[in-house]
This record gives C-alpha cells, sequence and structure tokens, in this order.
C-alpha cells in the first residue's frame, strides 16, 4: 500500500485562453514548510556483517530464522582476546518533501534484556524508560539506486529485513518501486561489537529526520549476538613433576597470562592461568586419561567425580582435581576419562588462576598423558557468588 503525504501547498495557476498576440502572465507559487509538513518514514531495516552483502556468521545460509521472528540476524562472537568486528546497520527512508534525501538517519542500540553490569545498567538520556543502553548509529545514504536495489533484495531474500507495516518489497525496488524512482533511499551505518559485549538479542530502534526536523516513527528490530562460551589457557601442558605415593600433588596457577603457550606446572617460569574469550559467562570442563597407570582388578574402571578426595571407591591407581582460582570449597576430584565442570565460572573478559592436582595410588617412572580443556554457558542469571575471575583488560 502506498502511502502519500502533501507537505506544502503548491498553486499553479493557469492562465485562460487569450487572444493570439496579446501577453499573457503565468504564475507559479510555493509555499516552504516551516517545521510542519509531512513525516519522514522508515519503511525497512536490517543488520549484517558485510557492507555489500547479507552476511550473519550465526547462520551463514539463511535456514535458522523462525517462521514467527523471519528477520532477526544472527552472529557469532570473534572468539579472540580483544577481537571486534564490524557491523552494519541498513534502512530504507522517505519523507514527502525530501523523498529519501532527509536530514538524518540514525539507530539507538540497546544491550540485550539481563546483561549483567555494566551493559545492563547505561541509559539512554534520550529514553530514560530504557536501560541497557549501548550507543547510537549515524547513517550514511547509498545514492547509487542499481546498488541499494541490489542490497535490499539480497537482504529480503536472506530474511533480514523488517518492513514496516503496511510496506511490501515491491513498494521498494520492484519495477515502478521507490528506489528504482529514487523517491526512496537506502542509508547505511557502521559500528562495532566487542569479543565480550553480552550474548542475547539487542535492539535495534531506528529513526528518520527530515529538513523540517520532524522525527520519523520508530522501526525496530533485534539482531541477535549468539551465545558462545570460550575459554582460552596459556600452557601446552601440565608438568606435575616427581609425586610421592598416595599423596595429593598440587600444582598451583597464577594470574600472569604468558604468551606462547609453554607448558605450566612443576619446573616451568609459566603457571597456569586461564580467561574468558566468549560472549557468555563460562565454567571451565576438564578431562584427563590416566596416563597408562591403568587400574586394580578386572573390572571396569570407575568414574567418579566429587567435592572430597575418591579413596578406594576409586579403583583406578591414578586421580586428578580442578581448582578454577583458590577456594576449596570449589575443588573437584575425579577419576580419569571423566569430564568435570567447575561449580564456579568466569566472568565476561575476565581471567583465573587453574589449580590441577595428582594422586598417584601405584606405579613407578615416568609417565605422560592428555588433559583437554573446554568450557560450557552459564547463564547471566546463574548465582554470582559462583562467579570468579580478575579483570582482563585489553591495555593491560
Amino acid at each position: 500500500m502506498r502511502k502519500l503525504y502533501m507537505a506544502i501547498a503548491v498553486i499553479m495557476l493557469i492562465a485562460l485562453l487569450i487572444p493570439t498576440g496579446l501577453a499573457s502572465a503565468e504564475t507559479t507559487s510555493v509555499t516552504v514548510a516551516s517545521g510542519g509538513g509531512g513525516m519522514p518514514v522508515v519503511k525497512c531495516k536490517w543488520e549484517a556483517e558485510s557492507a555489500t552483502s547479507p552476511v550473519e556468521s550465526g547462520d551463514p545460509t539463511h535456514a535458522l530464522y523462525q517462521t514467527a521472528y523471519p528477520t532477526n540476524s544472527q552472529f557469532n562472537p570473534p572468539m579472540v582476546k580483544c577481537a571486534t568486528k564490524n557491523l552494519y546497520f541498513f534502512a530504507v527512508v522517505t519523507d514527502a518533501e525530501d523523498s529519501g534525501d532527509v536530514e538524518e538517519v540514525f539507530s539507538y542500540v540497546y544491550h540485550p534484556a539481563g546483561s549483567p553490569a555494566p551493559y545492563g545498567t547505561a541509559v539512554n538520556p534520550n529514553d530514560e524508560n530504557r536501560c541497557g543502553f549501548k550507543y547510537k548509529v549515524v547513517y550514511e545514504k547509498i545514492t547509487n539506486n542499481a546498488t541499494a536495489a541490489s542490497l535490499i533484495n539480497a537482504a529480503y531474500a536472506a530474511h533480514l529485513i523488517t518492513l514496516a507495516s503496511g510496506y511490501t518489497i515491491e513498494e521498494l525496488t520492484g519495477e515502478n518501486g521507490e528506489i528504482t524512482k529514487g523517491t526512496a533511499r537506502l542509508w547505511r551505518g557502521t559500528e562495532i561489537i566487542d569479543y565480550e559485549q553480552p550474548a542475547g538479542n539487542y535492539t535495534v530502534r531506528c529513526f528518520a529526520v527530515d529538513s523540517n526536523n520532524n522525527y520519523s516513527g520508530v522501526l525496530e528490530n533485534q539482531f541477535e549476538y549468539v551465545a558462545t562460551s570460550g575459554i582460552e589457557a596459556d600452557f601446552s601442558g601440565i608438568v606435575y613433576g616427581s609425586v610421592n605415593l598416595n599423596t595429593i600433588k598440587l600444582v598451583a596457577g597464577d594470574w600472569i597470562w604468558v604468551d606462547g603457550d609453554p607448558l605450566a606446572g612443576e619446573g616451568q617460569a609459566n603457571q597456569a592461568t586461564v580467561r574468558n574469550i566468549g560472549n557468555t559467562w563460562a565454567a571451565l570442563t576438564i578431562q584427563q586419561d590416566d596416563m597408562l597407570f591403568g587400574k586394580a582388578g578386572s573390572a571396569a574402571g570407575t568414574a567418579l567425580q566429587g567435592s572430597s578426595p575418591l579413596g578406594t571407591a576409586s579403583n583406578w591407581n591414578v586421580n586428578f582435581d580442578v581448582r578454577l582460582g583458590s577456594n576449596n570449597i570449589f575443588r573437584r576430584y575425579f577419576d580419569p576419562g571423566v569430564k568435570v565442570t567447575t561449580p564456579n565460572f568466569l566472568g565476561l573478559s575476565t581471567k583465573e588462576e587453574l589449580d590441577l592436582s595428582i594422586l598417584v595410588k601405584n606405579g613407578n617412572g615416568t609417565h605422560t598423558g592428555t588433559v583437554t580443556l573446554g568450557s560450557v554457558i552459564v547463564p547471566f542469571s546463574a548465582d554470582t557468588d559462583l562467579l570468579v575471575g580478575t579483570a582482563d583488560p585489553c591495555n593491560g
């Protein structure tokens, strides 16, 4: 449905038939609107990770959109310490006086509901009822109509576009569409999102302002920063060193990050440190093999874990334990082959010492094995008493 607005009064005085040879006067008149006229309209909008194509790393084939929410772009975090990625914000705008050549197009972007501090507490001074304000994105006009139409059609085919109520894609890019005729314009803004920004749905509220300082109604949508946990370690292996039978040997970590992934542990300059590189709170997972110590008896190996030493309940000749941080209430003991999740977890962009222990009950000589680290997502609503880690800023 096409919406037309009369913004200025235009009067054309048509001369009556005048006998040939007599002079005639034809008069035109125009009244320039001042603080009035028609309201600009944001007809559609979307977000992408490319300025020239509808890229969404969280759904690269555009197959995951839901019928009820077909326009939600999904972006993965970079999963690299201190990395950022560009996001591109698009909007199609028209106005009775200015066509699409309005004075300004911008969006306010808000962090997801329930984001942890400080992301969930910032307030937009222009809308005091909304918390979690992230930033204002200012757009620039794309003047090439063919380029604009191509971008719009590609985004629509990828299910990224949110259309304002009552408008269709044909009105914009059809044979007689407004983009084709130049009576509407595509605008694009660019901003970044950090590796540590909280996962969830970011609200984007778009406005246009015409040359009469008329503000459009808001067109709102969301993009998703896909929840992805990730923990990075500063070591390639753990050296437990020499041990005594039936005596727990603790190898303590530290908070000093060392690049290059050297060995950590006894006799090493490096001690084990882990840090959160995802966009969620993250608990550590750990699993170790038996280092060829084997087990006692012919029964299947036990698969135990707990908050205290396993003792004789375990039939393995070796046991392990892990502690994220230095508080023993978070210590977990486990059998070989058992994947353990720490009860405590790292906050966004934080690091923590990793303490590892070994208990050899029977064996001799030198043994090697494999330790595997991973992570799991912890919701932002979890018990903050279990939140550990010290700030890990990018500038220090």
